[in-house]
């Protein structure tokens, strides 16, 4: 399995994407579609997805066994802090009802923009910080590798509704729906695994044999 994974690590990865979004949507329609039900709960669909792509990551990288934890804890660590970061920003910014309006309207105005336009430091963090904790240990990426992801996960933010409206989705073909539909989550899947594609082994520095992709 883990030979069939590397040489086919875009249609691999390409997989894993339209799971983890497809995970999000059952967990979705589980619940229940209408209205703003799915901002209620949390979604266990972000841990098993993670989870998911974790182990398809590492598939890719050759390390010893302590190494191989401590990049995993500290990757844990860091998408704990992004899940945060990016639920608090999308809070103030998709704000609704009358106990989220009173939050917002209670937030001094300097807070409340800092807080809402964090986004756009956070989204392309997720590639660069992804890049940088591999560098931390010793895991080196090829740059165009990084260019791509980042490019990828801030292209889907406006290409989500695009897609949206193209199949006539129900709903509104906006930014908060293209989350609830979980049409975004493959396109920033496939985004960030780019990066762990584009990795070099540690003992060489040759980049992972790819059969399937080539840029």
């Amino acid at each position: 399995m883990k030979k069939l994974i590397i040489k086919y690590s875009v249609a691999s990865l390409i997989a894993l994407s339209v799971v983890c979004g497809l995970i999000w949507r059952i967990e979705i329609e589980y619940h229940g579609w209408t209205g703003l039900i799915w901002l209620s709960y949390f979604h266990f669909a972000l841990p098993i997805g993670f989870g998911l792509f974790m182990l398809w990551a590492n598939q890719f990288i050759d390390i010893k066994l302590k190494k191989r934890m401590l990049i995993n804890f500290t990757t844990c660590l860091f998408g704990v802090l992004l899940y945060i970061g990016l639920g608090t920003s999308l809070t103030y910014t998709f704000a609704r009802g009358p106990s989220s309006f009173l939050q917002v309207i209670q937030t001094p105005e300097w807070k409340l923009n800092l807080i809402r336009y964090s986004i756009f430091i956070i989204v392309p963090l997720m590639p660069i910080g992804t890049y940088l904790i591999m560098r931390t240990y010793k895991i080196y990426v090829t740059l165009k590798y990084l260019v791509i992801a980042i490019i990828g996960v801030i292209i889907s933010i406006p290409l989500s509704p695009l897609i949206l409206e193209i199949i006539n989705h129900k709903g509104s073909h906006n930014d908060i729906h293209s989350i609830k539909s979980g049409v975004l989550i493959p396109l920033w899947v496939f985004s960030m695994g780019l990066i762990i594609i584009g990795h070099k082994n540690e003992r060489t520095t040759t980049p992972i044999n790819n059969t399937d992709f080539d840029v």
